[in-house]
């Protein structure tokens, strides 16, 4: 006779839990390396881009790889800014700054992830601006909890899809989907409920029969 208990239910259920709360495999030692002109090379910036003013002229860039020596791995475009940003003009009050963005490459990417082609801008952002605010500018930077950008343009550890258009206030409300974990507990419980009714009519049925 089939006899339904309690731990049987329970260890099915936790076991549904589970399956979709796996932690994933981790990253890449990757990062966002911050990278600034000397001349016709890149050197690794000296300060984090929070505090960083780059001036008139100056040449930002960031790649996406893993360290090499004590920094990590510089862009692969080189850093002239008249190629660059030179036909563009600054208002007064304004500058001009170049910046280089290396998403690295396949071998380097995070798990699941396609790196996209680099690509250049040309940031034109108040004098005061510091680094950040010009990545800000042409990009959209993403930070860990340290503050640290570990994104940009959605690629990176921390990567997170742009949040979707709010909708107009004549626009029926969106269906909110259910998180994988909410799915998971629906499942398991709806296991225990059907084990435990199979078990009570088997009951039922026993009780009948005598």
């Amino acid at each position: 006779m089939f006899k339904v208990r309690s731990g049987v239910a329970a260890t099915l259920v936790v076991g549904f839990i589970l399956a979709f709360a796996a932690p994933a495999p981790a990253d890449t030692t990757a990062f966002w390396g911050y990278w600034q002109a000397d001349g016709s090379h890149w050197a690794f910036a000296k300060t984090g881009p929070a505090t960083a003013h780059p001036g008139e002229g100056a040449v930002e860039g960031w790649r996406f790889a893993e360290a090499s020596g004590k920094t990590g791995t510089p862009p692969r475009a080189e850093p002239g800014f008249a190629k660059l940003c030179g036909s563009a003009t600054a208002p007064a009050g304004s500058k001009r700054v170049a910046v280089v963005i290396d998403y690295g490459d396949a071998a380097a990417a995070p798990s699941g992830a396609t790196p996209p082609a680099s690509r250049t801008a040309c940031a034109i952002v108040p004098k005061a601006a510091t680094g950040a605010d010009v990545l800000a500018k042409v990009a959209r930077p993403q930070t860990d909890k340290s503050g640290l950008i570990c994104a940009i343009d959605a690629f990176g550890p921390c990567a997170k899809a742009a949040p979707a258009a709010t909708p107009s206030s004549s626009a029926a409300p969106a269906t909110r989907k259910k998180s994988a974990g909410s799915t998971a507990l629906t499942i398991g419980i709806g296991v225990l409920l059907v084990l435990a009714a199979g078990g009570s009519m088997m009951a039922v049925r026993r009780r009948a029969n005598q």
